[in-house]
């Protein structure tokens, strides 16, 4: 505090001096202007034509003379004057600001600013807009037992999108959509907006809602706006179509010992890697799933937890749920086979959506797509189901086909220009082992029934990859 104090008499030293140089400055101006030839030739005229008779006034003429002298010289020198206190008041400034720290007196006597505003990117992508607002009250012994006196309010706006309804609307994010696929054109006229574009929004404003205390657990702005329209739409020949304009996000998961006995070991080990796919079929042959060992480990380091002296009956009831989640997941992965995300193309959809079996436009699990992006179409199926707020999701293996070098880490494509076209009804009856082939010829077909694709575009061919 004392090294403070110092500074601060220093810099009010500097400050002082400053305006002293000032005063000086004035002074000499002043006397130079007033002594100047042509300032002393007006004096001795003034004072002479003030006498009939030649010599020196008395002193009442003389301070008379002066007064009426000194009103004649402000009207001529105060203009000159002000110009130059201007000037060299400019150039003090210019010192001031370049040569020397903000002065602390300047902090200790002026008052902040009223309103601070500071524009934050949070990092979920949600600008955060702080203010500091404040006003005069009582003393601090008042003000410390007051509830109000200093409070912090925070409010969270967003804007609710509408559905795109016109090709012109999607286009802009699926661009030549008439050209790749001329049927749909003739489909607007009789679509209409899917109930469940309005589902999924109330779903996001309820998630938000539930989470807003959390700024970093809210939906992040992209993953609000990940979808540009839900549409359902049937061409002349009856065929249903569910329209989702949508981003990318990609996901790593499922596990299939017929087809890849063998998986990496921060997968088989992992306690968040998920084995599991909606789609599934009974298991054909002897090869064992490979995450069965991860999980056996998983139960058995369990054991060793429950069976320890010291653990609160609370934890063990905890530990031994866990196990029989083990136990009965173990015991699923024996009879069946789940789609690899790494090699198989599916999409996924909300699960609320994949269940509502009275909308005959809902897609099921096992339905037939096509996905457009670009120029491209790719044929694919409904795979798995995510959560009921966020659509746009999709295999890695799709992912990696629409953009070349994608990783687990990002967004396949970060707006909602993919066009997700799902045939309801269109599944086959018995599960089986994928078959790609076999997919995309079905999707053709299917595409064939609402006016087929357009020339020069392409229709994507999935080569056998080993999972």
């Amino acid at each position: 505090m004392a090294e403070n104090t110092k500074k601060l008499n220093k810099e009010r030293g500097s400050f002082r001096f400053a305006w002293l140089s000032l005063g000086l400055l004035i002074l000499v101006v002043g006397m130079g202007f007033l002594f100047s030839p042509s300032i002393l030739s007006f004096l001795r005229s003034e004072l002479q034509s003030g006498n009939e008779s030649p010599g020196y006034p008395d002193a009442v003429d003389m301070t008379k003379a002066l007064i009426q002298i000194e009103s004649k010289l402000r009207e001529e020198y105060d203009l000159r004057l002000k110009s130059e206190l201007g000037k060299e008041l400019e150039r003090v400034r210019a010192d001031d600001e370049e040569k020397q720290k903000p002065s602390p007196s300047a902090v200790l006597l002026e008052m902040p600013k009223g309103i601070v505003a500071d524009i934050n990117q949070l990092s979920n992508g949600i600008p955060l807009r702080t203010e500091v607002v404040y006003g005069t009250g009582e003393i601090a012994l008042d003000e410390f037992q007051l509830h109000d006196s200093y409070t912090a309010t925070y409010q969270m706006k967003l804007r609710n999108p509408r559905p795109a309804t016109r090709m012109s609307e999607i286009e802009r994010g699926t661009p030549e959509l008439a050209k790749i696929l001329p049927g749909l054109i003739g489909m607007f006229a009789t679509g209409f907006v899917s109930p469940w574009h309005e589902t999924l929004y109330r779903n996001k404003i309820s998630e938000v809602r539930a989470n807003v205390g959390q700024l970093n657990r809210v939906i992040s702005k992209p993953n609000i706006y990940d979808c540009n329209t839900i549409l359902h739409l049937q061409s002349e020949k009856g065929r249903k179509v569910f329209l989702m304009q949508a981003d990318m996000d990609a996901i790593v998961k499922g596990s299939d010992g017929d087809r890849s006995p063998v998986m990496p070991a921060s997968q088989v080990d992992s306690i968040d890697y998920d084995p599991f796919t909606a789609y599934h079929w009974a298991k054909i042959g002897k090869a064992p799933n490979p995450m069965i060992a991860g999980w056996e480990r998983r139960i058995a380091i369990g054991i060793k937890e429950r069976d320890h002296p010291e653990i609160t009956p609370e934890k063990k009831i905890w530990i031994e749920q866990r196990i029989d989640v083990l136990k009965a997941s173990i015991a699923a992965m024996k009879k069946r086979s789940y789609l690899i995300s790494a090699h198989d193309p599916y999409i996924v959809l909300p699960i609320d959506v994949l269940t509502d079996h009275k909308d005959p436009y809902a897609p099921e699990i096992g339905d037939y797509a096509v996905v457009i992006y670009g120029r491209k179409i790719y044929p694919c199926i409904v795979g798995d189901a995510g959560p009921n707020s966020q659509v746009g999701e999709a295999s890695a293996r799709l992912a990696t086909a629409l953009v070349s070098g994608w990783n687990s880490a990002q967004k396949a494509v970060g707006y909602p220009g993919v066009c997700y076209l799902v045939f309801p009804g269109s599944r086959e009856i018995n599960t089986s082992a994928p078959d790609h082939k076999k997919w995309r010829a079905q999707c053709l077909a299917l595409l064939a029934e609402i006016g087929g694709l357009g020339e020069g575009y392409e229709y994507h061919d999935w080569t056998p990859q080993a999972p």
